[in-house]
């Protein structure tokens, strides 16, 4: 009988650290959010859109307001198709010429969490086409999977494997070197972009590699630059498959010590200079154009926001923004309920609990 009443009591205070917390959010909601950034190389600093009073307030980091007009000429990449549209797009920009072309072309965006990175994979993946011949991509009639020694491809009609073209594709990958089992992988199987890339995915070794689909038929590069990263403690944590309009990227790779790196095309490798991403805590923005690249990090406890040249990646700006002072009610909140109990985290997709993060 004592043991049923101490099970009842603490499902009781579960229950209070839960609730309690559950019902002041939602009569008194958390309205703050984190607002977009923008580096301007013309005047060399970050500019925030902060929207309040369902207006758009354009802000740089040195606290001067702008107009929308100001902050278009102030953005010229970023804000060419207004600028364009009223006549206002400079023939050039940093010693370069400038057209619609070129600058639709340049721009870039890349975004990921760690709720998207935690969900869980069916275990199957789309590989395209990457030489149709056609505008528009159109899904393969199979799915792959990975098994311990190879690829199987599935025909989504028949429910039956493939073993020619699974035979085709694992014969090519261990022809380059690659050793199973696949220990990383990452691609874009959406239609909706303008071509695609393919697969970014490592080895038992850790060596990385790009895999394609050319008119049917497996396309293997081993990428060799991974080799020095492979055998250093760290290896790959995360690499991510990228399909930008200019083509000179083909992904970006996080390694063991949280060092971000740009994969081009070519088959260099690039460090990009900023302190350590770690994609399992941290979400990542990048917007992008032929002056700048603008990363945003956010984390636990700040926001950080870094400008990197688009070609050479090195650091032309950094700023930390610290998280908002907790208002007086988050205070209020927190001294009244010094446990709070929540069922979801913005870490991970999964339910479980978690205790006071807010």
């Amino acid at each position: 009988m004592k043991h049923i009443r101490i099970l009842i009591c603490l499902l009781v205070f579960g229950l209070l650290i839960w609730l309690l917390p559950a019902l002041m959010d939602l009569l008194v909601p958390d309205t703050r959010t984190n607002p977009f950034v923008v580096y301007s190389t013309l005047d060399s600093t970050f500019i925030r859109f902060d929207t309040h009073d369902k207006q758009v307030h354009y802000i740089d980091f040195r606290g001067k307001e702008w107009t929308k007009q100001e902050c278009d000429s102030l953005l010229p990449a970023f804000a060419f198709r207004q600028l364009l549209a009223e006549g206002r797009l400079p023939d050039t920009l940093a010693g370069q010429e400038v057209t619609p072309k070129k600058l639709q072309q340049s721009a870039f965006h890349f975004k990921t969490s760690p709720r998207q990175l935690t969900k869980h994979s069916s275990g199957l993946y789309t590989l395209l086409e990457s030489q149709s011949g056609q505008v528009d991509l159109v899904l393969p009639p199979d799915v792959f999977r990975l098994t311990a020694d190879g690829i199987e491809f599935i025909d989504c009609a028949t429910n039956q494997v493939n073993r020619a073209k699974s035979l085709s594709f694992t014969r090519e990958l261990t022809k380059h070197g690659f050793v199973f089992p696949v220990q990383l992988i990452w691609g874009n199987g959406s239609t909706r972009k303008d071509y695609d890339n393919g697969f970014l995915l490592t080895d038992q070794r850790h060596a990385l590699y790009q895999m394609k689909m050319v008119r049917g038929g497996a396309y293997v590069r081993h990428l060799p630059f991974s080799d020095t990263l492979s055998v250093s403690p760290t290896g790959w944590k995360k690499v991510f498959t990228l399909e930008p309009k200019d083509m000179r990227l083909i992904g970006l790779g996080v390694t063991g010590d949280n060092q971000l790196y740009a994969i081009e095309s070519s088959g260099r490798l690039k460090h990009i200079d900023i302190d350590a991403y770690d994609p399992e805590q941290m979400t990542i923005a990048i917007v992008g154009d032929f002056l700048s690249w603008t990363i945003t990090l956010l984390t636990d406890n700040d926001s950080r926001y870094y400008a990197v040249h688009p070609l050479t990646f090195e650091r032309l700006d950094r700023a930390i923004v610290p998280d908002d002072s907790p208002t007086g009610w988050q205070r209020l909140k927190r001294y009244i309920l010094p446990l709070r109990l929540r069922f979801a985290s913005w870490h991970s997709i999964d339910v479980f609990p978690v205790l006071n993060e807010d």
